[in-house]
């Protein structure tokens, strides 16, 4: 009979990719497919450092944040046309489907293809395309968040949450602050680009604490006031700080292969996760950029359940948070008119 229990009880990959789940912080290129990528370089003869689908995670998967962030970049050349927009986005919404995902909330780095000469209508109208598809043909809903790189500063984030607001047309419905947490000269200035966001009816997060200090995480939810915090894990060092989060029922989009892979942890077994749960706080588990370190969200879910002893209870309780924590599309856009 106990035997039977712990059968009925064994969190597998399969049973986790079972459950419909919501993915609340993953970026639109850092799920690409390989093969894609690898072909619309070569269509738009652009020289990219990987030209082997062997070489593709490690290519990735070596550095810290600032590194693997100058890497991230040379993905940003690959998507020029409406169609490659919408070809990447219908290629990784099938993928998140096979894994389980419902819901999902992908960052999508405007400026940086805005600035690179891309025309903001085939942006659009590319995602645009394929929510659609996600919503009509697999049945997922999809809310796109729009980020901006912290250390380009001001005039990024302006141009980025203008393009946002006119991006709530197509779906767009949160914004973000992400990247390499350098110094933070311009942090206060960001609170006017916080309010400006929530005044027009996007939601708020922002990349904080993940390699940054607690602080990052502090100004975010005091001075931003987003209502998630990216990552967040550096909480773990201060534990006023964790007290606030769990006492305002802040949630976090804990990604732990991605923490473990740019060194903000040694391995999962330091991973404060298991520590933000017993302490009361609200964790999601994400996957991050899943197809550049060769994760998916269930595998997110398994090594923490393996690492931490959770049961299945424990994984349901986290999957729903991930829902519970989800950003509802904007007032102005219906994803029934696709």
């Amino acid at each position: 009979m106990d035997q039977t229990t712990d059968l009925d009880n064994a969190v597998s990959l399969e049973w986790i990719r079972a459950i419909p789940k919501a993915e609340l912080h993953i970026h639109l290129l850092g799920a690409i497919r390989p093969r894609t990528a690898l072909e619309l370089a070569r269509r738009h003869r652009v020289e990219f450092p990987v030209d082997s689908l062997e070489f593709w995670t490690p290519f990735f998967c070596t550095g810290n944040l600032a590194q693997f962030v100058e890497r991230f970049i040379l993905l940003f050349p690959l998507l020029r046309e409406k169609e490659d927009f919408e070809r990447v986005g219908r290629e990784v919404f099938e993928d998140l489907h096979a894994d389980g995902i419902r819901s999902v909330e992908p960052r999508i780095t405007l400026t940086s293809h805005l600035l690179r000469g891309v025309s903001e209508e085939a942006i659009g109208e590319g995602l645009a395309a394929a929510a659609c598809y996600a919503h009509e043909t697999l049945g997922m809903k999809v809310r796109w968040i729009v980020d901006f790189p912290r250390i380009l500063g001001l005039q990024v984030g302006r141009l980025a949450l203008e393009a946002a607001i006119r991006g709530i047309a197509w779906g767009v419905a949160g914004f973000d602050i992400a990247g390499y947490e350098g110094p933070g000269e311009d942090d206060p200035a960001y609170c006017a680009i916080f309010a400006r966001a929530r005044e027009a009816g996007l939601h708020l997060t922002a990349h904080a604490g993940e390699t940054g200090p607690p602080e990052h995480i502090r100004i975010a939810i005091n001075e931003w006031g987003v209502e998630r915090i990216g990552h967040g894990i550096q909480a773990s060092r201060d534990s006023d700080l964790a007290e606030e989060l769990a006492s305002r029922k802040i949630p976090l989009e804990i990604c732990p292969t991605s923490n473990i892979a740019l060194g903000a942890v040694p391995d999962i077994y330091s991973h404060p996760l298991e520590t933000f749960r017993q302490q009361g706080l609200r964790i999601t588990i994400n996957s991050d950029d899943p197809s550049l370190f060769g994760t998916t969200l269930s595998r997110e879910y398994l090594i923490a359940a393996a690492a931490f002893g959770w049961d299945r209870e424990t994984v349901l309780k986290i999957i729903e948070e991930g829902w519970l924590a989800a950003f509802p599309p904007h007032d102005l856009y219906k994803q029934s008119e696709c």
